[in-house]
């Protein structure tokens, strides 16, 4: 009875029993395998003090303290070869240079490189001397527009405009365009509004043009708009600009004196700027760089 229900027992769960005790085995196979490989890496870990060194570590020393190895001085100081081979050549160098002895004494400027040669005093022969006046070019002297030598300074200096009298007209002709710095006027030939800082008196070609007052001339320049352009300083800062003239007819040349009346040059053809309003004179009056209204000083 007894053998039946165990043989029973085994048909029914037999199957599991066996399964558990096969897993139960491999674990335990498991844990002693690993058990046992820890084991050979720590003997691996130690190191025997009492054994023999190497045979071909020591070899590898000797030859690192053969004196002449470059190899190995290569690879255990690669930086400081350099230093070193430049520190030989240094002192090769210093010791053969036979003036250099181990107790001598050097000044700064002899560790410095420098010779100490004691140069002889060279005495110069008295040479003539030029005065700064002598070398010196004559001062000048600013004038509206141009500069004039020190030459005409007196005569600049002794220039006065007297403006109770006025300004003498240069020509007889009309006035085309007024002087207007406060509002634009219009340009005829450029057919656009702008302000006007002189005044364009009508005249012919050929007509002659007149100091309008006593004067220096300053200034006698090719001007785009203006075209052949002489302005004289009449003292006291005042300066007269006459435009439009021809070159070909104007003989004074900068630093020359006019007197009121006389004939500066003659009228020429309009530049490009005033083809429509005609020929013309430009003349304008300047004091201190400034512009001034011509009709108030003209009589």
């Amino acid at each position: 009875m007894k053998k039946n229900r165990l043989a029973e027992f085994f048909k029914g769960k037999g199957y599991y029993v066996l399964l558990f005790v096969g897993v139960i085995a491999i674990a335990a196979t498991a844990i002693i395998g690993s058990r046992l490989s820890e084991g050979n890496i720590e003997d691996d870990n130690y190191v025997d003090l009492n054994e023999e060194p190497d045979n071909n570590l020591a070899e590898w020393e000797e030859y690192t303290k053969l004196p002449n190895n470059q190899a190995a001085d290569d690879i255990i100081n690669p930086r400081d070869n350099v230093t070193a081979d430049n520190s030989t050549d240094t002192t090769d160098e210093v010791v053969d240079n036979d003036s250099l002895l181990e107790y001598d004494v050097f000044t700064e400027e002899e560790e410095q490189g420098l010779d100490l040669v004691e140069i002889p005093e060279v005495v110069k022969e008295d040479e003539p001397v030029q005065t700064a006046e002598a070398n010196e070019p004559p001062e000048a002297v600013e004038t509206a527009g141009a500069t004039v030598q020190a030459e005409n300074k007196p005569v600049l200096s002794s220039l006065k405009f007297d403006k109770e009298a006025g300004l003498s007209w240069p020509v007889k002709g009309n006035v085309i365009m007024k002087y207007s710095m406060d509002h634009t006027v219009y340009y005829q030939t450029l057919m656009l509004y702008k302000t006007s800082p002189a005044i364009i008196l009508g005249a012919e070609v050929g007509e002659d043009v007149e100091a309008a007052a006593r004067g220096i001339v300053t200034s006698a320049e090719w001007n785009e708009e203006t075209g052949y352009t002489v302005t004289t300083a009449i003292g006291d800062g005042y300066s007269l600009v006459y435009g439009q003239l021809d070159e070909a007819t104007v003989s004074f040349k900068v630093g020359d004196k006019v007197d009121e009346g006389e004939v500066i040059g003659a009228i020429a053809k309009p530049t490009k700027y005033y083809t429509v309003e005609g020929s013309n004179l430009y003349f304008q009056v300047m004091q201190d760089d400034k512009t001034v209204n011509p009709m108030l000083l003209l009589r």
